[in-house]
């Protein structure tokens, strides 16, 4: 009887031996390095929030636009609520994007464009904010006779891609500006020229995209090669080549580049070097607090290439 006993116990234990394997197993295949890293880097950054409900550059005390625009988007791309995340003082983000316009303070056509896309990837209408538009701005500084909209090439295409994210018409005449701005080596300067660099050319290609423009031929293709050739081993991407500054990856540069892969309806990791792809190269760059590190050889803790580096993390063009 004993043995008939322990053999019930020993099946018994066995089938729950195999059904806490078989639970746990798909939890296992599951993981994902990439939102595993998104994820800690947002409860980084929750916990850099401001009472306002923003959050500052790092680099200067206070709230600010555009650095609470980028927090919003990487927020969202995780698949969270930016309208959820309450400050100490009861305030979220969008709180503070409305405090900010019923201030009236002043804000320009970046800071405008910024924060109509992050309203946009919360899925609040930028075009009627609290009464609100917040794109009217950016097609006020729209220069109906040169095309070009605010004061840079990098504005330009900001605000080029905040109309579009927006269901916001683009003027065709500020399209063919931003196409008539490209260097031919294929890239974008920030302020225009032949001094191309990665980041406002990664943007460029998400606003032409997004306007309308082919992904595989014109302006957006030659674009798409130059950013391909600037690649490094590991995989990410400098600022700029040739730079005074040295050509390491850092976190921002890599993630645009990610992103205008991704907008191009390819993946990161089919852009893939000797020693990695952009993801990768990402996912080198974070610290073990969650926070992203701008370069491996400045190792501090980065607001921005953290904000930055998320909605890459989460397959998420600028603004999506």
């Amino acid at each position: 009887m004993n043995t008939i006993k322990q053999l019930r116990a020993g099946v018994f234990a066995a089938a729950i031996l195999i059904s806490s394997i078989g639970l746990t197993a798909p939890a296992t295949a599951q993981t994902n390095p990439l939102s595993d890293a998104g994820d800690k880097a947002i409860a980084w950054l929750l916990t850099k929030q401001e009472s306002d409900g923003g959050f500052s550059t790092g680099f200067s005390k206070g709230s600010d636009i555009g650095a609470t625009a980028d927090v919003v988007m990487a927020i969202e791309a995780s698949g969270k609520s930016a309208a959820e995340v309450k400050s100490s003082a009861g305030h979220s983000p969008i709180d503070f994007f409305a405090q900010q316009l019923m201030l009236r303070k002043a804000i320009s056509a970046g800071q405008y464009a910024k924060l109509a896309l992050a309203l946009k990837s919360a899925g609040l209408d930028a075009r009627n904010f609290n009464g609100i538009d917040a794109t009217k701005p950016i097609l006020s500084a729209y220069n109906a006779e040169t095309g070009a909209i605010g004061d840079s090439v990098y504005i330009h295409a900001l605000g080029m891609l905040a109309l579009a994210r927006n269901g916001v018409a683009v003027p065709a005449k500020a399209v063919d500006k931003l196409a008539s701005l490209q260097g031919k080596s294929g890239g974008w300067a920030f302020a225009g020229g032949d001094d191309a660099d990665v980041d406002t050319t990664a943007l460029a290609v998400q606003a032409l995209i997004a306007s309308g423009q082919p992904v595989k031929t014109g302006v957006v293709g030659k674009a798409i090669g130059y950013l391909h050739s600037l690649q490094n081993e590991d995989g990410g991407y400098p600022y700029q080549v040739p730079s005074k500054f040295g050509t390491e990856s850092n976190a921002n540069s890599t993630a645009l580049v990610a992103q205008a892969i991704i907008a191009s309806g390819d993946q990161p990791e089919s852009w893939a070097a000797s020693k990695g792809n952009p993801l990768s190269a990402l996912l080198n760059l974070q610290t073990k607090s969650g926070a992203f590190s701008y370069q491996l050889s400045l190792a501090d803790e980065n607001m921005l290439a953290t904000a930055g580096a998320v909605p890459a993390l989460f397959r998420k063009a600028f603004g999506q």
